[in-house]
């Protein structure tokens, strides 16, 4: 039974195509389902608990999601399928399938909108991405991301109760994509909430030029 248009909430990007994107255009997903895609915010962490300094007065991380389950932020149901690899999409669809990739440049300026259905308490955005070497034909871990993010976009109001109206939610942010990447590489964008104990993680194939 599909939930009604009215239980919408938290929020997902809507351009460019991600995997929950793809997902949904695919009928495995609906949107709903993409916009609570929500795990333990402490990731690359393993373990739940205080947001890392100067940011303690947040509220306590959940916790973060398992290994191969990254990209769902760690929910196993329907929306386990964004984690696939192409041969576990191919399986579940009975055809060939891989997932499509967004044609980018090193260094180059990436450009995300989103769409909200609860604006909730923004600490910030943090982006990671695989190593160069990661093996497509394994699900995401964290031996197959970069060690630390390589860009994020915080708001430095502490604490959040205080600054809330400040700690909007935005609609539109841009990263600089590192430079040296070449070939196919998986995206990963944390949307970082500091009243709750979650982020909204969103995921995004890429070609690198």
């Amino acid at each position: 039974m599909n939930k009604p248009q009215t239980e919408l909430r938290h929020g997902r990007v809507v351009t460019p195509a991600s995997r929950g994107s793809v997902a949904v255009e695919r009928g495995l997903l609906e949107n709903w389902q993409v916009n609570e895609m929500e795990g333990g915010k402490n990731f690359p962490s393993l373990i739940g608990g205080a947001f890392p300094e100067p940011y303690e007065t947040d509220d306590q991380s959940v916790a973060p999601p398992a290994d191969g389950q990254i990209l769902s932020g760690g929910k196993t149901d329907a929306r386990d399928c964004v984690n696939f690899t192409d041969e576990q999409m191919s399986k579940k669809l009975n055809m060939p399938f891989s997932w499509p990739l967004l044609n980018v440049e090193a260094g180059q300026v990436f450009k995300v909108q989103w769409a909200y259905t609860a604006p909730h308490t923004t600490r910030g955005y943090r982006w990671l991405i695989t190593k160069d070497g990661w093996d497509p034909k394994q699900r995401i871990s964290r031996s197959q991301l970069e060690a630390k993010p390589f860009f994020e976009d915080f708001y430095t109001q502490v604490p959040y109760y205080q600054h809330a109206a400040e700690l909007k939610a935005k609609v539109e942010h841009e990263v600089t994509l590192p430079k040296g990447k070449k070939g196919r590489h998986v995206l990963v964008l944390m949307w970082i909430v500091a009243n709750t104990g979650n982020a909204f993680y969103q995921a995004f194939d890429v070609d690198f030029k």
